[in-house]
């Protein structure tokens, strides 16, 4: 069934058009046709039936926002039952079919969440606002993660970055989504009587569809019995930036990768010459500021501005500060005045080529719908102690403007 919109604007252009039948014959002072009777008549009978389906539609819509809006304003940080969540506990009930507590509670909120969307959980779900805490774990604010560390080390994994540079995170989306995009208007000096030229507006969108991010890990059995917290804390944590580096490795790629959402590199429509031949720790910041250039002659340089680099040439902008005595150096974060992140994400290749990004990120959407979904299977490594867990997250992302970012590629040789 379409939305409440398009079937307010069904409904609105019959009683256009039964307005214009009604018109017509007011002007020629005649009444209906026989004909023209029947199709008014139908387009009255029609107007009545929209008139109840979006009464209907939007009481759904409207039921559909009090439950995301419940989600997003669950006072997670502070709820004493959610922090006891346990992850392995959670496990454990769902492989002895007696899952309760909050972890049955959590399970059926990622099933109301999945619902919404159109898809059914599988096995073990987490909803959404449980994992939206991911990147303030070290602060031991996550909702799912105790403070205890104990003896367990973190994998070795990089921090991810598309949470950091001011991307618009829409967490708990029920369905594909559509985000109106304002496109900009010209206008003419014009004589004093003269006609105006249309100004040409023309409306954008960002659409986000869900595309499915996958893996499986294996628990020891006898890990999930003792239940140990700081093997939990370590699990998922180490779970939440496999997904943050798989994300950051699809969205700031120059190219493509496969299987995921457009990558920021294919969306950007700004781009710079880079520096020839390049100089070691110097021109770096010449083709910086070149970015800048360029953004400001899209008429972008405003908003949530940063730069996005390869860590390779991190030691080029710490040291081109140092050799070539540049003012505007890395200092706690910031290049040329705008703060700057570095995540293997950025395309590189070996020693031959780095590239970066600058942009306004709040023009950059990322959308995740609903939330965790653990397949949790006690059988396929059942002959070595092990529980497979199958995870599945589904996600988009898109930019509302692709002028809004400047894209270098290739900047060492």
């Amino acid at each position: 069934m379409k939305n409440s919109v398009e079937l307010r604007q069904e409904r609105a252009g019959l009683i256009e058009e039964s307005n214009v039948m009604l018109e017509t014959c007011k002007t020629e002072a005649r009444n209906l046709t026989d004909d023209e009777q029947v199709s008014y008549d139908a387009k009255m009978e029609s107007i009545d039936k929209l008139k109840k389906d979006i009464e209907m539609v939007e009481r759904q819509e409207k039921l559909n926002a009090e439950i995301a809006a419940n989600v997003a304003s669950a006072p997670v940080s502070e709820s004493k039952e959610v922090r006891d969540y346990s992850f392995f506990k959670a496990i454990q009930g769902s492989v002895n079919g007696n899952l309760d507590g909050i972890e049955k509670e959590m399970h059926e909120e990622a099933v109301n969440e999945a619902r919404s969307a159109g898809r059914s959980i599988n096995g073990l779900g987490i909803p959404s606002f449980l994992m939206e805490s991911r990147a303030n774990v070290t602060q031991g604010t996550s909702a799912i993660a105790p403070t205890a560390v104990l003896a367990y080390a973190d994998a070795m994994r990089e921090a991810s970055v598309f949470d950091k540079v001011g991307a618009n995170i829409l967490t708990g989306l029920s369905a594909n989504t559509t985000i109106p995009v304002t496109g900009a208007s010209t206008v003419e000096w014009e004589g004093e009587v003269a006609a105006a030229d249309d100004g040409g507006t023309n409306f954008g969108k960002v659409e986000l569809t869900p595309t499915r991010l996958a893996a499986y890990v294996n628990i020891s059995k006898q890990l999930l019995l003792q239940n140990g917290a700081g093997a939990e804390q370590a699990i998922i944590r180490d779970l939440g930036r496999a997904v943050g580096q798989k994300m950051d490795a699809a969205i700031f790629s120059t190219a493509n990768v496969a299987g995921a959402p457009v990558s920021l590199g294919t969306l950007t429509t700004g781009s710079i010459t880079e520096q020839t031949p390049y100089a070691l720790n110097s021109s770096i910041y010449t083709d910086l500021v070149q970015a800048e250039k360029a953004l400001a002659e899209a008429g972008g340089l405003e908003g949530n501005l940063s730069y996005v680099c390869s860590p390779a040439l991190m030691a080029d902008i710490k040291q081109a500060a140092q050799v070539a005595g540049v003012s505007a150096g890395f200092q706690g974060g910031i290049v040329n005045g705008y703060k700057t992140f570095f995540t293997n994400g950025c395309t590189k290749d070996g020693t031959t080529s780095a590239d970066f990004f600058f942009g306004d990120f709040s023009k950059l959407y990322i959308g995740m719908f609903g939330g965790l979904d653990i397949m949790v299977d006690p059988y396929s490594e059942a002959k070595n102690g092990q529980t497979q867990l199958v995870l599945n997250q589904y996600m988009d992302w898109g930019v509302s403007n692709g002028a809004g970012f400047v894209k270098a590629v290739s900047l060492t040789s």
